[in-house]
């Protein structure tokens, strides 16, 4: 994990969850997919309601309120209860929901972020605050996933998603058709770490901050390849760059 991404979720991200918070085992999946949603209330009652001893039926792992502050309800680690197929595989457009297949709960494979505000309003739109945490925020469960699963989320829109794509039909405008999807996904492919062989490098902080001030690219294959002798070639590469 880059230690600027974790020292901002340790001072940005406030764990608001608790016994009565709704949550269960992933049941041997990795989370592979991020879902987003529009809470349809504001964030006074969205903690509210995913702490109520009352609701057995919903909750998530993360919210973001307008002002751009986060709170977390559910470990990564475990499934938070709200991309579940409640109208059937038949009203999923995601494909990777369809490729799972029915028997098993897009909750086992998903983390959810939760975004305050009302449809009616805003169609979806985050205020300039709330976008730019949502962003960080992604960025940031991507590389925990990574850290504890071994497994990197694509910044792609097949594994950024919104709700309506696990149920097109009861989730129709979950989270709006002005969701900034483009934008949250152009700030991860710029800024995710990309290189499958670093995790644990003695360099890896440094290798990443060349990489996104634009000094080196990696190879194709996604590696970075870090202990490889570099070529003249590459070398001249690097300076042509910048």
């Amino acid at each position: 994990m880059n230690k600027e991404l974790q020292a901002w979720a340790d001072k940005n991200i406030t764990f608001v969850g608790n016994s009565n918070t709704n949550r269960s085992s992933r049941r041997g999946q990795v989370p592979e997919m991020i879902v987003n949603h529009i809470s349809e209330g504001t964030i006074s009652s969205v903690i509210n309601w995913f702490t109520n001893e009352g609701n057995d039926v919903s909750s998530s792992h993360f919210a973001v309120d307008r002002e751009g502050k986060v709170y977390q309800f559910v470990d990564i680690e475990d499934s938070a209860w709200a991309n579940g197929l409640t109208g059937g595989i038949e009203n999923a457009t995601s494909s990777l929901v369809l490729k799972k297949g029915e028997s098993i709960s897009p909750n086992w494979y998903s983390v959810s972020v939760e975004h305050e505000g009302f449809y009616s309003e805003t169609k979806g739109e985050l205020t300039a605050a709330q976008l730019e945490s949502s962003k960080i925020l992604h960025h940031y469960i991507i590389e925990y996933v990574y850290d504890k699963f071994n497994f990197r989320i694509e910044p792609t829109r097949e594994r950024i998603i919104g709700h309506n794509e696990v149920n097109k039909i009861d989730r129709v405008n979950c989270p709006g058709e002005l969701f900034p999807f483009d934008e949250i996904i152009n700030y991860l492919q710029s800024n995710t770490e990309r290189f499958l062989d670093l995790h644990g490098h003695w360099a890896e902080d440094l290798i990443i901050k060349a990489h996104q001030e634009g000094w080196v690219k990696g190879y194709p294959d996604g590696t970075f390849r870090p202990d490889k002798p570099v070529t003249r070639a590459e070398v001249v590469a690097m300076i042509s760059e910048k």
